[in-house]
């Protein structure tokens, strides 16, 4: 059965992210398993020998107030229509990062499915400590969710950015796998500085020996100085709901956030992004 691991702060971007994990895993008719990771404060010298009584305070203040928070959860998942929907839930103390990824491992999970906050969910992925650190390490799929994505949307149409690299067949394959469990599109993208710089040569080589039906696959060429508007107007143009990348693709939106845009770009950028494991 395929398994979706979904960490949570229980933020209000997280508990966005909870009803797309719920929404998936019965999509997907998959197990279920919330995380919530804590850290623990290190205690000086001075505390040494009250230590052990302190932090037994501290766990259990945080157990009370994780199930707290699963049941607040649970009920909310009620509401909104997914009471069909079980999930387990497990607490872990550690540093965040490490500590999802080993989830990860032990659940052997298949996807991990995260919120991202404010009003540049793409950038925070990008830049952000935690949702960068957890792709960088992670052993499975991971579907990094704006808070401004909704839940309930549709996924119609994925777009895989490609270099047109034998390596990434692999993970183009398993972009349309996922894809098969909503009849989606799964179309590609590639990025030149120069649209000359393309040949068809390339693009029809790599399209043949991905084992799908390329001739319908739909296949766009991204150029220009203006990158992010490029890329951009064909989101929009194309109705593209996910986007799909390996982590060693990810200099190229650095390269965009890290300049100053307008709000409105970052703002068009705020889909769901599925990241593969490097290979």
């Amino acid at each position: 059965m395929i398994k979706i691991l979904f960490p949570t702060d229980f933020s209000d971007a997280a508990e966005n992210a909870f009803f797309y994990a719920l929404n998936l895993t019965r999509k997907l008719n998959a197990e279920l398993v919330l995380a919530h990771v804590y850290s623990l404060p290190e205690l000086g010298r001075a505390l040494h020998n009250t230590s052990k009584e302190v932090f037994e305070i501290m766990e259990m203040e945080s157990l009370e107030s994780f199930k707290k928070s699963v049941g607040k959860l649970r009920s909310k998942a009620e509401e909104k229509g997914y009471g069909d929907v079980d999930f387990k839930h497990l607490m872990a103390e550690g540093q965040i990062v490490p500590k999802i990824i080993n989830l990860a491992i032990l659940e052997e999970a298949d996807y991990i499915v995260m919120g991202t906050t404010g009003a540049t969910g793409l950038k925070e992925v990008f830049l952000g400590s935690v949702a960068s650190g957890v792709i960088d390490g992670a052993p499975c799929n991971v579907l990094s969710i704006p808070e401004e994505s909704s839940p309930t949307n549709s996924i119609d149409r994925i777009a895989y950015l490609t270099n047109y690299k034998d390596e990434e067949i692999v993970s183009f394959n398993e972009v349309n796998k996922f894809a098969s469990h909503f009849n989606a599109d799964v179309c590609s993208i590639h990025y030149e500085k120069d649209v000359d710089d393309v040949t068809s040569e390339n693009m029809e080589n790599w399209k043949k020996k991905l084992g799908v039906d390329y001739e319908a696959l739909d296949s766009f060429v991204v150029s220009g100085n203006n990158f992010e508007e490029a890329v951009c107007e064909l989101y929009i143009n194309q109705n593209i709901d996910i986007l799909a990348i390996q982590p060693r693709k990810r200099n190229f939106f650095t390269h965009i956030f890290k300049k100053s845009i307008s709000k409105q770009i970052v703002q068009r950028l705020s889909i769901p992004l599925f990241t593969l494991p490097a290979k």
